[in-house]
C-alpha cells in the first residue's frame, strides 16, 4: 500500500460490545457497523478480555445480567487493565440502586431495554468522537 492510499484511510473507533442475547448483540453490532464504527461483539466478558484489541477500544457497551456474570464486573475488569474509555450498561432491570453502582463503577450511561436505537448510536457517536469522552 503506498503513502497516497495510507493516508486516505480513516481510523475508524472500535466499539466492544458483550452481550449474550444473539439477536440484540448483532442488532446492535449491524446498528453501529452502519454508523462507520468498528464493532467487536462478545456474548460474554472473557473473550473481550482476552483480545488485545480492546485496549484501543473508543467505547464499551454492556448487558448488565450476562450468563454467569455482569456487565459491572466487566467493566471493572476492563479497567483494571489500564482501558479508561467511556462505557454503556444496557439493562431490562433498572432500578435506581443499579443506576447508582453503574455510575459508581464508571458508566457514563445506562439505557433501558427495550433498546431506543437512535439514543444509543446518537450516545455513541458523541462519546467516540469527544476528545475526554465525557457526556
Amino acid at each position: 500500500m503506498d503513502a497516497t492510499a495510507a493516508s486516505s484511510q480513516t481510523i475508524r473507533p472500535r466499539i466492544l460490545i458483550v452481550e449474550d442475547d444473539a439477536g440484540i448483540r448483532r442488532s446492535m453490532q449491524l446498528l453501529l457497523q452502519g454508523q462507520g464504527l468498528d464493532v467487536r461483539a462478545y456474548a460474554t466478558g472473557m473473550p473481550l478480555l482476552v483480545d488485545t484489541a480492546s485496549k484501543d477500544a473508543a467505547c464499551f457497551i454492556a448487558d448488565y445480567r450476562l450468563d454467569g456474570e455482569d456487565g459491572i464486573a466487566v467493566l471493572k475488569a476492563l479497567r483494571d487493565r489500564g482501558w479508561n474509555g467511556p462505557a454503556i450498561l444496557v439493562t431490562a432491570f433498572s432500578s435506581k440502586a443499579l443506576v447508582r453502582q453503574a455510575i459508581e463503577a464508571g458508566f457514563t450511561s445506562v439505557f433501558e431495554k427495550p433498546l431506543r436505537e437512535h439514543a444509543l448510536v446518537d450516545t455513541v457517536l458523541r462519546l467516540v468522537h469527544q476528545p475526554d469522552g465525557a457526556p
